[in-house]
Formats: C-alpha cells, sequence, structure tokens
C-alpha cells in the first residue's frame, strides 16, 4: 500500500496578549451619577433642604474612590456624569431666568 503524507502544518499564530483588567466604563459612570443623584434626591427630599447636598456629595466622593480604585474608567464617568447634572440644572435655572424676565406681574 503506498503511504500518504498529510502536508505540514503552519505554525500557529502568535497567543494575543492577555486584555488589561476591566477599568470600568464611562456609559457606566454617567448613568450610575443620574440614577444616584435621582433616588438620592428623591430620597432625601423627606429630610429637608440640609441633606439635598449628600448625593452630589456621594457621587464625588465615590468617583474618586473608583478613579484611585481598579475602575478608573466608571470613576471618570460619575464625575462626568455629575457635571452633567450640574450644567442641566444651570440651564433649567437659565431658563426659569428667561422666562421670569419676560412676563409681566401686573
Amino acid at each position: 500500500m503506498s503511504e500518504m503524507r498529510l502536508p505540514d502544518q503552519a505554525p500557529l499564530p502568535p497567543k494575543s496578549p492577555e486584555p488589561p483588567p476591566g477599568q470600568g466604563s464611562l456609559i457606566a459612570g454617567i448613568l450610575l451619577a443620574w440614577v444616584t443623584f435621582l433616588v438620592g434626591e428623591a430620597v432625601c427630599a423627606q429630610a429637608g433642604p440640609a441633606a439635598w447636598c449628600l448625593p452630589p456629595a456621594g457621587i464625588l466622593v465615590w468617583g474618586i474612590v473608583l478613579i484611585n480604585g481598579n475602575k478608573p474608567r466608571t470613576g471618570k464617568g460619575l464625575l462626568l456624569g455629575l457635571a452633567s447634572i450640574f450644567a442641566v440644572a444651570l440651564l433649567l435655572v437659565a431658563a426659569c431666568f428667561g422666562i421670569l424676565s419676560h412676563s409681566s406681574f401686573e
């Protein structure tokens, strides 16, 4: 019987480097900031005006802890979310002043 030779196998491609450990997500951080703010403000509304600064302070501390910890992108997202919350609040206040400046109180 004749022997059949198989072609030599091609060398395997080199293994890809290990992916870096999960560093979080900016979008997740922004969404967490908004959810934390909205739920926190709803809960703190019964406690009075003095408690209204607790959710933003909590988001700030949480973002700093995550930046220094193992999820820096999520921490940056939390801080970006906090900045977007302040930007929306500023725009709403400006819109209210714009509406009031064009109304007559006679």
